[in-house]
């Protein structure tokens, strides 16, 4: 803030909330509904608007809600101009005698125009916080790998449960119940698909039933215990109902559910999609340590044969924290539209990722780890198991 000559930052962010105040109250309705605003200067209390909760060891000041929303605040322009004028008197007073530029996420229109007519100079608070957040202090680490922990135990229970006849709903229940029962917040995404559904990406967890030889993909994408995310990938097959034994027979194609290609020439279509994403994952980690830039790092990515470009991740690798984090490190065929550079440092945590289906058809398969950058190279920080008989 002192860099970047800002007074005061209003923050609206849940996830900054917490970062700043470890401020857990109401999260999920405050992502969509916003009830909370904190004020954070340079120097001074944090105040914080909108609290049910008025005791915390953190926050120093508590006020009512500026309601800077239709639920508060009502649908007639007129209300929500008189609560944003509330609210920009209150930012007002916050930096008197000062510098006038202020920092805030995002919000409404009207609140932004009543502090531009009150003298207010808005910057965007979003790239301070990530700034901030980008390099983690001993005891964010901690909580990371605590969260590691409790996700890679969540993966073993979901994958006892994933049998066939149990639905896609009912497994990735046991990742939000495995967290919620260790204190964990909530599931970012439902990334998990099985069987003809697993290719392409991004087909979120379904009433599908599961059958022997279907692949089952998972992205834990968990925001767990302390508020710190778990972002790991893995990609097993569904043994028949008891004990896995043999090889898997994974589904093909994006028709019948229930047609199960049980040949020899599909199952070497799953190892070699599960190799091919097992290696992008394995090279593009090797390629991390401090002082690498973000376009180095695109460059020499892995590359895949054509027929799978289409269907690819939609990043090489991002980095995380409470959750998903800035940076994001775009593939070179996405470099001119999503691409901008910078460096790894160390004290950053990156997720790496592969999803490997063609654009034929056919399964897909997701893999993704977390590395912690250091000063001499990275450090893998989840360590659940690979299929090592599709690796061989």
């Amino acid at each position: 803030m002192a860099a970047r000559d800002v007074a005061l930052a209003v923050l609206t962010n849940p996830v900054s909330l917490r970062y700043v105040a470890d401020w857990r109250e109401y999260q999920t309705f405050q992502s969509h509904l916003q009830t909370y605003t904190l004020f954070v200067p340079i120097d001074g209390p944090l105040m914080l608007y909108g609290a049910y909760a008025t005791v915390h060891p953190v926050v120093d000041e508590f006020g009512p809600t500026h309601g800077l929303n239709v639920f508060d605040g009502g649908v007639a322009d007129a209300d929500l101009a008189e609560r944003a004028r509330r609210f920009a008197h209150d930012v007002r007073r916050r930096v008197a005698g000062g510098t006038m530029r202020v920092a805030v996420e995002a919000m409404s229109p009207s609140a932004v125009q009543a502090l531009e007519r009150a003298g207010l100079i808005v910057v965007d608070a979003a790239p301070l916080v990530e700034q901030a957040k980008y390099v983690k202090s001993t005891g964010e680490l901690v909580c990371i790998r605590h969260s590691i922990a409790v996700a890679e135990a969540a993966l073993d229970v979901m994958r006892a449960a994933a049998r066939p006849g149990v639905t896609e709903n009912e497994v990735f229940a046991v990742l939000h119940q495995t967290n919620i029962a260790n204190d964990g917040d909530w599931i970012e995404g439902r990334m998990l698909c099985s069987g003809p559904r697993t290719n392409p990406w991004y087909q979120e967890a379904s009433a599908r039933r599961m059958e022997t030889g279907d692949l089952l993909a998972v992205d834990t994408d968990m925001v767990g215990p302390f508020g710190y995310g778990a972002d790991i990938s893995r990609t097993w097959p569904i043994p028949a109902d008891g004990p896995f034994q043999g090889s898997p027979t994974p589904q093909l194609g994006r028709g019948n559910p229930r047609t199960v290609d049980r040949s020899e020439s599909s199952m070497a279509m799953v190892k070699d999609r599960y190799q091919r994403a097992h290696a992008e994952i394995t090279h593009n980690a090797q390629l991390l340590g401090p002082g690498r830039t973000f376009r180095e790092l695109s460059d020499k990515a892995f590359r895949q044969p054509d027929e799978f470009v289409a269907n690819r991740y939609a990043c090489i690798a991002h980095g995380v924290g409470m959750t998903d984090e800035y940076p994001r490190i775009a593939y070179r065929q996405d470099w001119e539209q999503l691409g901008y550079d910078g460096e790894l440092v160390p004290g950053a945590v990156i997720s790496v990722e592969s999803f490997v289906g063609s654009e034929h058809g056919g399964p897909g398969v997701k893999l993704e780890d977390m590395y912690l950058i250091t000063t001499t190279g990275a450090e893998r920080l989840s360590s659940y198991p690979f299929e090592e008989d599709l690796l061989s």
